[in-house]
């Protein structure tokens, strides 16, 4: 598989999805960075770089390997997902990656999180590669977890903070 995507290498959606979940169009961006800006100001960790989001956003405006699924009309999301092809450290094997995937709040109580989960992993099935997706979150969590072990299976890791200066938490000590 190449390092990039194009058009003709882009996952189709199915009937089941379409109605739910659409690839997001340029006529969204701004949505997408509001969005992204909620989702940054619930569950950031680390200063936002708007150029840095600006430049994630359109790399997959550009087909450059990324996928971004939308829910709603053009320029009113109510959640997204943004995925990019990525390889581990150790291996040239591809698979699908989830960077963020966030239902604004005021459109919680609905199916939004489930859809996007079922559009990624349609994606990663009609590419052919798994989907590493995962959840990184300081409100509900345990929620969160529930949701995806349910759409998902069993996870297969755990991630931990250690001296998280960022948010002046300072590293628990031993003995």
């Amino acid at each position: 598989m190449q390092n990039t995507m194009t058009e003709t290498t882009l996952p189709e959606v199915g009937p089941a999805l379409a109605d739910r979940v659409r690839f997001a169009e340029r006529g969204d961006y701004d949505a997408l960075m509001h969005l992204c800006m909620c989702l940054h100001e619930e569950n950031g960790w680390f200063d936002m770089s708007v150029d840095r989001v600006r430049k994630t956003l359109m790399s997959h405006y550009a087909r450059d390997g990324g996928i971004i699924g939308v829910i709603g009309p053009v320029g009113k999301i109510e959640g997204a997902i943004v995925m990019r092809m990525a390889q581990m450290w150790y291996s040239d094997q591809w698979l699908l990656e989830e960077m963020f995937s966030f239902v604004h709040p005021e459109f919680r109580r609905s199916t939004n999180a489930k859809s996007l989960i079922e559009f990624a992993k349609s994606c990663a099935v009609d590419i052919g590669v798994p989907l590493l997706i995962g959840i990184i979150s300081n409100e509900r969590t345990e929620a969160k977890v529930g949701l995806y072990k349910r759409q998902l299976g069993k996870p297969v890791g755990a991630y931990f903070v250690a001296n998280d200066v960022v948010r002046g938490q300072q590293p628990a000590l031993a003995g």
